[in-house]
């Protein structure tokens, strides 16, 4: 049977309540009774209950994070991000992975407020959010993170995604490329959407056509970039290069361009968006987007607990630069 506080307590002569607050290290316990009842706890190797604890400070010291992909890396370093800034701050993290889909983002956040945790971190807001509207209107502490939603400008931290379109297709323009297509994420995300528009206002700056057939709509998943790529190959003008919405979408058109024995980058130029670790290892190596993973869930966390601890709710909007990271995917053509 464990040992519980009133154990603790007869052996060292104090009251529970003395206990507690050496364990929540109240400044009003002398050093001596302090010593005594930590050499108790530590003999009987007593833990305290968190559900206990969390009922008398209102505190259960953990963090809920949903993700939509836990096999996508991008979201797996940032969620390494979150959890290592949180347990440098004595805090847990939860993490659910939601498969981006919206009911299945609502059960878990019903699940994670019954476990009472003390705020969230969201990277699975759609653009239209209910849920997410409703954390907001309730004052549920919550940080959005690679991802914001309509009509909500704060408490997030993304990256410039209208920048990194533009730069991604400013540099194959510069490359000599016309027909450069993009296989876009899923348009029901804010992310997916402004690296369309980054990718069109480029295009209209250098007097480019935006030609519909050479835009494709992807998950965000290497499945995504192969069958958008399919399609790509079957233009009676296919594109001389394609600019990825995210690394995974690039594996997938890759695969498909190299099953069909062309070659990268003699034949078509690619470029994705993230920096995954996996964008250096394949051959050729990944030209792309840079984002800052790990420090976005650090900022996050950052975030999250000035909202729990100092009650200051409207967190601006932090964007983060993108930066691009020229690899062995793409070279200059000439027409």
């Amino acid at each position: 049977m464990n040992p519980t506080i009133k154990d603790v307590a007869n052996l060292a002569g104090v009251h529970p309540s003395t206990v507690s607050r050496v364990i929540n290290n109240d400044s009003r316990i002398s050093e001596k009774t302090k010593n005594k009842v930590l050499l108790i706890i530590k003999k009987l190797g007593y833990t305290p209950n968190a559900i206990a604890r969390g009922l008398k400070t209102k505190r259960t010291n953990t963090l809920g994070m949903l993700i939509p992909d836990i096999t996508n890396p991008f979201f797996a370093e940032i969620a390494r991000g979150v959890e290592d800034a949180a347990n440098k701050n004595n805090f847990n993290v939860i993490l659910c992975n939601t498969d981006d889909k919206l009911k299945k983002e609502r059960t878990y956040l019903e699940i994670l407020r019954g476990k009472r945790v003390d705020g969230l971190i969201l990277g699975t807001a759609h653009i239209r959010d209910k849920s997410i509207l409703e954390l907001e209107k309730k004052k549920f502490p919550y940080i959005l993170v690679s991802r914001n939603i309509e009509g909500l400008d704060k408490n997030c931290v993304i990256v410039d995604d209208v920048a990194g379109g533009i730069i991604v297709t400013e540099y194959l323009i510069k490359l000599g490329h016309r027909r450069i297509a993009h296989i876009t994420g899923p348009l029901k995300t804010r992310s997916a959407l402004n690296r369309l528009k980054g990718y069109k206002l480029a295009l209209k700056k250098y007097e480019i056509e935006y030609r519909d057939e050479l835009a494709g709509q992807g998950d965000f998943r290497i499945k995504g970039g192969y069958q958008v790529m399919k399609r790509f190959l079957k233009l009676p003008e296919p594109p001389t290069a394609i600019f990825a919405a995210n690394d995974l979408l690039a594996l997938g058109a890759i695969q498909v361009i190299q099953k069909k024995k062309y070659h990268i980058p003699e034949d078509f130029c690619i470029i994705g968006f993230d920096d995954i670790r996996l964008a250096s290892f394949v051959y050729p190596p990944l030209t792309t987007i840079r984002q800052p993973m790990l420090e976005m869930g650090a900022i996050a966390v950052k975030m999250l607990l000035k909202i729990i601890e100092e009650g200051e709710f409207n967190q601006r909007k932090i964007v983060l630069k993108p930066k691009l990271i020229i690899r062995e995917s793409c070279k200059k053509i000439n027409y």
